[in-house]
């Protein structure tokens, strides 16, 4: 045996302990480490790699390094399965996925329909569990939206090339990637004429969201209506940012609103969820709803029916956007999807006194 090949060997055993005291899922030593620490040549350690690659011991991930493979169960011992990945963030939204996809769950008794969380601060997750889980399609909820570009694009069509996907509750048709969403616009246009068939001239519109397409979108749909309409509009933005305490922001914004006075009738929120801010100000400055102030949503109706009081909302239709984008993977005819809104009526919004 030749000097080389001595050195490969004592390497490729020294190398193998380290492997034995890591878990799967940990990062192996870099390349350059491995080269310090054994004082061997570049090509001495990546040939030991790629032994161990071969062998199924380690996993080369380019650009990140490699690490120890995660078991991989049988494929054919799962079903086949749709995975909705969604952030793994607190939220009514993915609570009502969870249930939507329970109640589905019957209308397709030869697949399962799995929701998988990832790390909520990737816009797209950097790996999914497709294999393991025997993966035939999917849907994925981006952790952000309004900032995808040409990384966040090139990841979501790794996941592409393993099967059929579709993007939830966003729109993304300008990157040439099938979604499912609300038809933001339209609902802007259904709680501006909520309002405008009351008899308000006068509305304020809430942001209270971080900037996106959808918030625009939503907010353009109230404005745009409200211009046919000769009614007068205030935009009310909070100035939220991402990662922001978005009801905490609202309620001090909604205050100074109140406090340095205000002439519109009714309040078009653009989100259920933060719009809490603004009625717990409306409660702590004596601002009575709907008596004083009409108030209607687009947003979750689960959410906007434990308000005080609950508000008139305009759905946002997770569960139809859910069954739509099914759909859509069980036929193999994806493209891009709009679900059309609902008005729920709750009395939150009356006449305008003359």
């Amino acid at each position: 045996m030749n000097q080389n090949a001595m050195k490969l060997d004592f390497l490729y055993e020294n190398l193998k302990r380290e492997l034995s005291r890591l878990a799967p899922g940990e990062r192996f030593l870099s390349v350059r480490d491995i080269m310090r620490e054994y004082n061997v040549s570049q090509q001495m350690v990546e040939r030991a790699l790629d032994r161990f690659t071969t062998e199924g011991r380690l996993e080369s991930i380019p650009r990140k390094g490699c690490f120890i493979p995660r078991p991989i169960r049988n494929p054919e011992a799962v079903p086949p399965t749709y995975m909705v990945a969604v952030p793994n963030w607190i939220s009514p939204d993915i609570d009502e996925i969870q249930s939507a996809l329970q109640q589905l769950q019957p209308d397709y008794p030869d697949m399962r329909l799995l929701l998988y969380r990832f790390d909520f601060r990737y816009a797209i997750p950097p790996e999914l569990a497709l294999r393991a889980e025997n993966v035939k399609g999917m849907l994925l909820m981006p952790g952000r939206v309004n900032t995808l570009g040409e990384t966040d694009v090139a990841a979501l069509n790794v996941f592409r090339r393993h099967g059929p996907l579709i993007v939830l509750c966003h729109h993304l048709a300008n990157f040439n990637v099938p979604s499912v969403g609300l038809d933001d616009m339209f609902a802007g246009n259904c709680a501006a004429h909520h309002l405008y068939s009351l008899g308000h001239k006068k509305i304020g519109i809430l942001v209270s969201e971080p900037p996106s397409s959808i918030i625009g979108n939503r907010v353009s749909g109230i404005e745009n209506y409200a211009r046919l309409h000769d009614m007068e509009v205030e935009v009310i933005d909070c100035g939220i940012q991402g990662g922001e305490a978005a009801q905490e922001k609202t309620y001090r914004k909604f205050e100074q609103v109140i406090r340095r006075g205000f002439d519109f009738t009714a309040l078009a929120g653009i989100s259920g969820d933060s719009v809490t801010g603004a009625l717990n100000a409306c409660h702590n400055c004596g601002i009575a709803i709907p008596d004083r102030l009409s108030v209607v949503v687009i947003g979750n109706t689960a959410v906007t029916a434990t308000c005080a009081p609950p508000l008139d909302t305009v759905s946002v239709e997770l569960t139809e956007q859910i069954r739509l984008a099914l759909e859509m993977l069980s036929s193999g005819h994806c493209e891009s999807r709009t679900v059309q809104p609902e008005l729920v009526r709750r009395n939150s919004v009356t006449a305008p006194d003359s």
